[in-house]
């Protein structure tokens, strides 16, 4: 389930990992401003069928990779500082993470974000739709 595989990538490079829908990420308490967050809103699972009954699941949905900021900084800065690296590193991970798995990615679309959430976090949105393989 795509759920355990982003939990398990969030694990393993040691980001603070959150599943909820966006007004309680709002309120979520434990920022840990030396961390990367990856926000993961609710998934939506679409089934579909061949004619032999062999199913097909497509994982759609969006998460955000975020880290804490300063809410007076210039975007300039923010981007650089805070945008950029999840973009070329982290988000490219998580990229790199499915592809090398039984997923077969259909979208990936990347936004940026600044100042979002009560404690002013800059990242970036993903929007994804996802196939499984086998």
């Amino acid at each position: 389930m795509l759920y355990d595989f982003l939990k398990n990538v969030s694990i393993n490079n040691d980001w603070v990992f959150e599943y909820s829908r966006s007004d309680y990420q709002n309120l979520y308490g434990g920022m840990d401003n030396g961390k990367v967050h990856l926000f993961v809103d609710p998934i939506t699972i679409d089934s579909s069928f061949s004619d032999s009954g062999y199913e097909t699941k497509t994982y759609t949905g969006k998460y955000m990779l975020l880290v804490s900021s300063d809410i007076d900084e210039g975007y300039k800065d923010k981007f650089d500082n805070n945008i950029r690296p999840l973009i070329t590193n982290s988000n490219q991970f998580v990229k790199d993470s499915i592809l090398c798995s039984d997923y077969q990615i259909n979208k990936f679309q990347t936004m940026e974000v600044i100042n979002l959430f009560d404690f002013n976090l800059d990242g970036v949105l993903v929007t994804y739709s996802i196939t499984i393989t086998k």
